[in-house]
């Protein structure tokens, strides 16, 4: 029976990933035991609505050969289609064929689009990406061996319609005989399957749904993996020095490894110590600079913000459907600017913008803490898409206002996590969050569901959700001080 080339596409990007999803198959379809069924990370699936724009993606494709340009297009987007309708159709001479159903021995698939050309064919794939990718490669690779068995012409051309509304010319002649070799791993992955033994999962693959249960693994065997920002090529020369586990990396002998810098390993040693004595409970740390980076105390006019975005409504930036403030003030200390639609977005950009301009004129000195860059780049997105604000916010940046406290973290603390996410470091401060939402990813799922499904009571969890990140930054900061 052959496979899906989205099959082979998630093996390519992870083994382990590819086990679970396919035990999980099994185990619904009821042949092999329940026992062996995997648990997944409901947040992590992919959503409904990029789904959506995807298939939105392909259709302005199909219109624009079919309208713009008055191409001569087959749809075989219907689920009957056959490699022989498929042969049937190519002799005919259209100009496209839209989603094509075929299959070999080995693969199936159904391509997006096929140019039919004077003596070969051009295979085009729409992705929402912005850029091309390996997978994307291996993805064509198979569409054209099984094109090429299908119909026995020639395909010599390929391209990517991106996320810029874009065709782009790709080459596989180079990277042919690797999508090869990954085949016929995934074949023989596939023969040699054994629901008892999974592969190892490996840091850097895209575990997809199956994350939790990945770092679930890596924490019950002690594994490399979990020392933060650790690399695949790293580990290997760490196991290439007899050093597999954060057991064996705390207590080795060794000063140096090469491959590897000498201030990069003595890190890792520290690491793997923290993580040693640490549990999900009790994160031990060490300062490694005391003055945190040059973290400042609090003062009253400080701000603590944090944004909601959502990606899947248009393709270039995300839809900022929530700014958040927290303040030190002793009536109310919360503060929001919520948007349903991009005209309201655009009136919270403004609304939120002249609330810090205005807040200065009071607190001149004040700074505006958020955690990583998010926030930044939102701001100078947004006032560059609403062309409004350019200059003011390009100022307060250029002028320190903004401070991010996880360059303060990161910068001046070790700690014993696989993670300096804010979920993570705020367990340091003791901050315990008691809200219905727990993620970023939760909050952007139930946002779809607000949104898209009229789930208006979620309103008030995803406000709490941004309450509590606004929130936990003043607490970090208020902890971090002590540390000074």
């Amino acid at each position: 029976m052959p496979y899906s080339v989205t099959d082979l596409i998630r093996f390519y990007n992870s083994p382990f990933s590819y086990w679970c999803y396919k035990t999980n198959k099994l185990v619904e379809e009821k042949k092999i035991n329940e026992k062996y069924k995997i648990s997944i990370n409901q947040t992590n699936l992919i959503s409904p609505q990029l789904l959506k724009k995807a298939e939105e993606h392909e259709i302005i494709l199909k219109d624009r050969f079919r309208i713009t340009e008055k191409l001569n297009l087959v749809d075989m987007s219907n689920k009957q289609s056959t490699n022989e309708t498929l042969v049937s159709v190519i002799s005919k001479k259209p100009d496209v064929i839209f989603q094509p159903y075929i299959e070999t021995d080995d693969l199936v698939g159904r391509l997006d689009f096929i140019r039919v050309l004077e003596n070969t064919l051009e295979i085009i794939d729409a992705k929402l990406s912005f850029s091309v990718k390996e997978n994307h490669l291996i993805q064509l690779c198979a569409y054209k061996e099984i094109l090429e068995n299908v119909t026995g012409i020639e395909t010599n051309k390929a391209s990517l319609f991106l996320g810029d509304l874009e065709l782009h010319s790709i080459d596989l002649e180079d990277i042919f005989s690797t999508y090869i070799e990954i085949k016929n791993k995934f074949i023989k992955f596939n023969n040699e399957y054994d629901e008892n033994t999974a592969p190892f999962p490996k840091k850097g693959e895209d575990l997809k749904e199956f994350d939790v249960e990945a770092k679930k693994i890596w924490k019950e065997e002690g594994s490399l993996e979990q020392i933060y920002r650790i690399q695949e090529k790293q580990i290997e020369k760490l196991k290439d020095n007899g050093i597999y586990s954060i057991s064996e990396l705390k207590n080795t002998k060794l000063e140096k490894i090469e491959g590897i810098g000498n201030d990069t390993f003595n890190k890792y040693k520290k690491f793997a110590n923290l993580l040693a004595k640490s549990s999900d409970d009790e994160i031990n740390y060490e300062i490694k600079d005391k003055s945190l980076y040059g973290l400042l105390p609090q003062n009253k006019g400080d701000l603590y913000i944090d944004f909601e975005g959502y990606p899947f409504l248009d393709l270039k930036r995300n839809f900022e459907y929530l700014y958040g403030i927290w303040f030190l003030n002793e009536k109310e200390n919360f503060k929001y600017f919520w948007s349903d639609n991009e005209d309201e977005e655009e009136e919270s950009f403004v609304d939120f913008i002249n609330y810090l301009l205005n807040h200065l004129k009071s607190y001149p000195g004040a700074k505006f803490y958020h955690y990583f860059s998010y926030e930044i780049t939102s701001l100078k997105k947004s006032s560059e898409h609403f062309n409004k604000y350019e200059s003011e916010v390009r100022e307060l940046i250029e002028s320190n206002h903004f401070v991010d406290l996880f360059k303060i973290v990161n910068s001046s603390l070790l700690i014993g996590a696989s993670s300096y996410s804010l979920k993570t470091v705020e367990k340091l401060a003791g901050i315990k969050r008691t809200e219905d939402l727990q993620s970023g990813m939760e909050s952007i799922k139930s946002f779809e569901e607000y949104y898209f499904n009229e789930e208006y009571d979620l309103k008030d969890s995803i406000i709490d959700y941004n309450k509590a990140d606004c929130r936990n930054l003043y607490l970090l900061h208020e902890w971090l001080v002590t540390l000074l």
